[in-house]
């Protein structure tokens, strides 16, 4: 027997997992949709909510065809027209076009089909006795949504059983029997039908399912699988590797990258590395630096302004003596002014500032002015992948202005998923320029590529691959 629940949940992540919880991994998703859930007070802001509704011991192969059925009444003249035959012959038949309808090719219409269904005339078989406005048919509410609690209550409920007694004659049984398969399609109707536009479309689910687990916004997710829908050839929507394949391409698509450091000989070029506290600036300072001077044989130099923690200033003073780099520490514009005048003959100077709180606007200001009396080239954002999207985005406003013009994404390893930083490149418009992956130094840094970039959002490769 089938098992129909609905799920609500604050976003599609949450939803699936309390599926995944407590319908386990055969779970199948039949449709998701938006729903809008008021405030109790007028002047509270609607809350948006994912709805799934999953069910269990649902066959979504096709049916073979059908085998000629022996009738369920063999009796010939008027026992035909018994109320126990019609009721029978009805409930039969309605049985059959719910079977259809769940070993349907797309499972995300089963609310369509259901909705058909629900709304063919049935004749139920009743004694003459019987009063008809006793058990009234459901009224369908057309495109009015049904409320996220009703459904819940809907779903939760078990399946459909028979309320008469053992007594009751044959015909009254199979007349409630069909009322309440009745109102479970006219129930999946109603669902599918409120979703209206926000199906999302069976064949894509997956694709859309694995966004989600990769940490991509729910928006950016339906986003992205809708345009595939609209965009692809029907022959790649068929073919699962096709559609992937064109997923990854709209997906690297979204993912700007800058140029990486490039220094000109004779010409010293500036770049200042910005950030937050405890995302990895020292330590990317001194991974750039080791590959410039060790493999690429830059003549380059360090300024650190991070007189705040004094270990800091220590680990880059050891990574300078270990590569053999002149390195200069710095507390003010003016000794920022002079520390550069004494690396003049270079062609590289990193700076490694100390990590800000984007909440506190004179550390900001304190900061712009540094990068304002170095008059650098290039200021690289250094934000950490393991941080809340909504931190990333809020840590990115308040460090524009002191001019960034590039990411550098960190911890990597670390993270759940990418999707951030797919969804970082949409709403922040700022390249990335390099991502780290690991703790090593020099090993665990590397310019930015969209194609990989791509194929690590999308779970097609991993961290060391």
């Amino acid at each position: 027997m089938s098992d129909i629940r609905t799920f609500c949940a604050r976003n599609m992540q949450e939803a699936l997992d309390r599926v995944r919880k407590e319908l386990g991994s055969d779970a199948v998703i039949l449709h998701t949709k938006q729903v809008t859930q008021r405030r109790f007070l007028p002047w509270g802001r609607p809350k948006q909510q994912v709805e799934i509704t999953a069910g269990l011991g649902i066959n979504l192969g096709r049916r073979p065809p059908a085998k000629p059925k022996t009738p369920l009444v063999r009796s010939a003249g008027p026992a035909r027209d018994t109320p126990s035959a019609i009721a029978a012959s009805r409930a039969e038949s309605l049985a059959e076009q719910l079977a259809r309808a769940m070993n349907g090719a797309d499972t995300l219409s089963l609310g369509g089909a259901a909705t058909r269904i629900a709304r063919a005339p049935v004749d139920r078989a009743a004694p003459p006795t019987a009063n008809p406005a006793a058990n009234p048919t459901p009224k369908f509410p057309g495109a009015a949504a049904e409320s996220a609690n009703t459904t819940e209550r809907f779903a939760a409920a078990p399946a459909p059983v028979a309320t008469a007694s053992a007594s009751a004659p044959p015909h009254v049984e199979l007349g409630e029997k069909l009322d309440a398969i009745h109102r479970l399609l006219e129930n999946l109707g109603r669902t599918s039908h409120a979703r209206g536009g926000d199906e999302l479309p069976g064949e894509l689910f997956e694709l859309y399912a694995e966004l989600i687990d990769a940490e991509v916004e729910d928006d950016l997710a339906r986003d992205l699988v809708f345009r595939l829908r609209k965009h692809a050839a029907p022959e790649q929507l068929r073919d699962p590797q096709a559609a992937r394949a064109v997923l990854a391409a709209m997906v690297e698509a979204e993912i700007a990258c800058a140029e990486p450091i490039r220094p000109v000989p004779g010409r010293r070029k500036v770049v200042g590395l910005v950030g937050p506290t405890g995302v990895g600036k020292t330590t990317t300072i001194a991974k750039l630096a080791a590959n410039f001077r060790l493999r690429d044989d830059v003549r380059m130099g360090l300024v650190t302004v991070d007189t705040y923690r004094v270990a800091a200033v220590e680990q880059l003073r050891t990574y300078a003596e270990i590569i053999d780099l002149p390195m200069k520490v710095v507390t003010s514009p003016p000794e920022m002014r002079r520390a550069l005048d004494e690396l003049s003959g270079l062609d590289l100077v990193l700076i490694d500032t100390a990590g800000r709180s984007p909440r506190d606007e004179l550390q900001i200001n304190e900061l712009r002015s540094l990068l304002s009396e170095a008059e650098v080239d290039d200021v690289h954002l250094v934000l950490s992948l393991t941080s809340s999207l909504k931190s990333l985005r809020a840590t990115a406003e308040k460090f524009a202005s002191v001019g960034t013009n590039s990411l550098i994404l960190t911890k990597l390893d670390e993270a759940a998923g990418m999707g951030s930083a797919l969804s970082l490149c949409r709403s922040l418009r700022l390249p990335i320029s390099y991502v780290t992956t690991g703790q090593d130094v020099p090993d665990d840094i590397e310019p930015a590529n969209a194609p990989r970039l791509a194929r690590l959002v999308l779970g097609r490769e991993k961290i060391g691959g």
